[in-house]
């Protein structure tokens, strides 16, 4: 352990899935210590474990179920009252497979409370503390499928295109006060979210799937140049550039309280 790098405790919440546990060990190795969240105890122990020995770090956990709101809010007021937590990791995320009328209002409920719900009241948690000392990092996984619906992801399509605009309304709105609000907008990634939301990876084209392991050291490398957008598998940037200058555009040319001429009876 190198005492002399010590970045702050780093909270990382789905740690227990292929791809938090990686994004856990190579914030450990940068100097982070941890606190792993997830639902599993066992399995988190296990994982805390096995960093802390690899990487000389401390590392706690916290078993939650973030779906549950007063659990959600026992982490929450527990995050808000930590001034060691430098950076928070919104990686956990549930997703089903279904037409939309075909889908479970429990399955619904979860999706929105995991991915929306928590992820944005972690953030507010931890937003404070870091505007107060000028300093600090809220890391939120996305999509792909937040630029582009896919019909039975439709509840999951959403609440990735909300991560997107909260994390680029928190970018305007801490990025001045010393706040990092990344974005990580990754493919179809090989983990097991895919059997778990009820559709087989395998359907998909195998060079549209991308490897946990490179997902999760493109987003590192991101994390330490600073990005603000991840986005792991765009080789070409300027396609993202034309995106968000043609997005700005449309809003532009939507600020506007004159009907258009086709909605006008001529």
């Amino acid at each position: 352990m190198n005492d002399a790098t010590n970045l702050g405790t780093a909270v990382v919440t789905g740690a227990t899935g292929g791809v938090g546990a990686l994004y856990a060990q190579g914030l450990a190795d940068r100097g982070y210590d941890l606190l792993l969240v997830g639902r599993q105890e066992k399995a988190l122990k296990e994982l805390a474990e096995k960093i802390s020995k690899s990487s000389g770090r401390t590392v706690n956990i916290a078993a939650h179920d973030l779906s549950n709101a007063g659990e959600l809010n026992t982490l929450a007021s527990r995050l808000s009252g930590d001034s060691s937590v430098s950076l928070l990791a919104n990686i956990a995320g549930t997703s089903s497979f279904s037409p939309f009328i075909k889908l479970g209002s429990d399955d619904i409920a979860q999706t929105i409370a995991i991915n929306v719900t928590a992820l944005t009241q972690l953030s507010h948690a931890v937003a404070p503390g870091f505007v107060e000392r000028g300093k600090g990092t809220i890391v939120n996984f996305a999509s792909v499928l937040a630029f582009r619906p896919w019909a039975e992801f439709n509840v999951y399509n959403a609440t990735k295109a909300y991560v997107v605009m909260l994390s680029q309304s928190l970018q305007a709105d801490l990025g001045e006060k010393g706040v990092l609000v990344q974005v990580v907008a990754p493919p179809a990634t090989a983990t097991p979210f895919w059997a778990n939301a009820g559709f087989n990876v395998e359907n998909l084209p195998a060079k549209a799937v991308m490897k946990s392991e490179d997902l999760v050291s493109a987003a590192l490398v991101g994390l330490d140049n600073g990005e603000s957008w991840v986005l792991p598998s765009l080789g070409d940037v300027s396609v993202w550039e034309a995106f968000q200058s043609a997005r700005t555009e449309l809003v532009k040319s939507m600020m506007n309280g004159t009907p258009a001429e086709r909605y006008t009876k001529g």
